[in-house]
C-alpha cells in the first residue's frame, strides 16, 4: 500500500468498511431467515402431530382403517421427516475465527491495516455466505414439501373419516 496517499487511504478503507457492513447484514438476515425456518419447521410438525391425533382418532376410531388413513399416515411420517431434517443440528458459520484473525492481522510481525482488516473480513463472510446459501435453499425446499404434506394429510384424512361415517 506504499505510494497512496492518506486521504486515498482513508478513501480506500471507507469503502472497505462499507464492504464489510454489508457482509455483516447479509451474514445476519441469513442467520435470521434459517433461524426463522427452523421454528416455522417445528410448528409444522407439531401442526401435523395434532392433526394426526385428532383426525386420525375420528378416522380410526372404528377400529377400521382404508388406504386414506394409510395414505394420511404415510403424509404424516413424510411431514415428520423433512421438519426433523430442518431441525437437525447443522454446522452454519456465520462468524470468524477470532483466534485466527488476531493471530494472522493484528498480533503478526507486522499488524495489518484497518482497510486490509476490512477487506479480508468482507471476502471471508462472503465466502461463508455464499456456503450457507445453498443449504438455506435445501432447507427451505424442504419446508414447501412438508407444508404440502400436511395439506394433503388434511385433505387425506377428512376423505377417510366421511368413507367411515
Amino acid at each position: 500500500m506504499e505510494g497512496i496517499s492518506s486521504r486515498e487511504r482513508a478513501d480506500q478503507d471507507a469503502l472497505y468498511k462499507v464492504a464489510y457492513d454489508e457482509a455483516m447484514r447479509a451474514l445476519s438476515e441469513q442467520r435470521v431467515a434459517i433461524d426463522s425456518l427452523r421454528t416455522r419447521a417445528g410448528l409444522l410438525f407439531s401442526a401435523s402431530a395434532i392433526t394426526t391425533s385428532f383426525l386420525g382418532a375420528q378416522a380410526l376410531g372404528r377400529g377400521e382403517s382404508d388406504i386414506f388413513s394409510w395414505l394420511a399416515l404415510a403424509t404424516f411420517v413424510g411431514v415428520a421427516v423433512a421438519s426433523l431434517v430442518i431441525l437437525w443440528p447443522r454446522k452454519w458459520e456465520f462468524a470468524t475465527n477470532q483466534r485466527n484473525l488476531i493471530r494472522s492481522y493484528i498480533d503478526a510481525e507486522v499488524p495489518a491495516p484497518i482497510e486490509l482488516l476490512h477487506r479480508e473480513l468482507s471476502l471471508h463472510m462472503n465466502d461463508s455466505y455464499l456456503e450457507s446459501w445453498e443449504g438455506s435453499g435445501q432447507l427451505a425446499a424442504l419446508f414447501q414439501l412438508a407444508s404440502g404434506l400436511l395439506v394433503i394429510e388434511v385433505i387425506l384424512w377428512t376423505i377417510a373419516i366421511a368413507s367411515t361415517a
